[in-house]
């Protein structure tokens, strides 16, 4: 369902909820699942440089996923550490395959969270309403970051009409760990 979610962008598991520890509270957001890397099991999403979530991830890399398919009901709570690439190879090698059109994300003329008077994507007035050229979409390499999160443990329920099943995975220097739990 993770590999699915990464190369189908109308699946649920595309956009799973991402959960940071926050100046007084769990940060959440949506992202989208860019990659699935097995046999290392490590999920990956992109951001920009400037945004909240780097600052958290930097003083506490423990992050949180939450994937759920409303069709399978299916709920993923996927727990593990965080490391951020900003300008390494893994780094290049995911903005190399992002789409120009996903690349604008990267080109605000200011940082994301910054109060505006009016609704505004932020991008400069020359990338307004229109796809970039490959050249133009470069400007937004210097503010773009990969996030790519090892998982440590797994979370897994399905909902049933007659009766709901729980499993957890734990992975550590010994290996895997899976057990049954009551939902």
């Amino acid at each position: 369902m993770l590999r699915h979610g990464v190369s189908d962008s109308k699946d649920p598991f595309h956009w799973p909820v991402l959960g940071t520890t926050g100046k007084n509270s769990a940060s959440l957001r949506t992202v989208i699942l860019r990659q699935f890397i097995l046999p290392e099991r490590v999920l990956v999403c992109h951001t920009d440089a400037r945004t909240d979530k780097v600052h958290e991830i930097t003083k506490s890399a423990e992050v949180c996923w939450l994937f759920y398919h409303p069709k399978k009901k299916v709920q993923l709570r996927i727990s593990g550490h965080a490391t951020l690439h900003a300008d390494d190879q893994f780094a290049d090698r995911q903005w190399a395959g992002t789409r120009i059109t996903s690349r604008l994300n990267y080109c605000t003329t200011e940082p994301p969270g910054t109060f505006i008077d009016k609704p505004s994507s932020g991008l400069p007035d020359f990338l307004l309403k229109k796809i970039p050229t490959l050249l133009e979409s470069e400007r937004g390499r210097k503010y773009f970051m990969a996030i790519a999160c090892r998982i440590d443990s797994m979370d897994w329920l399905i909902l049933k009409a007659f009766g709901n099943r729980r499993a957890r995975f734990d992975w550590d220097e010994n290996g895997l760990t899976a057990k049954w739990l009551i939902p």
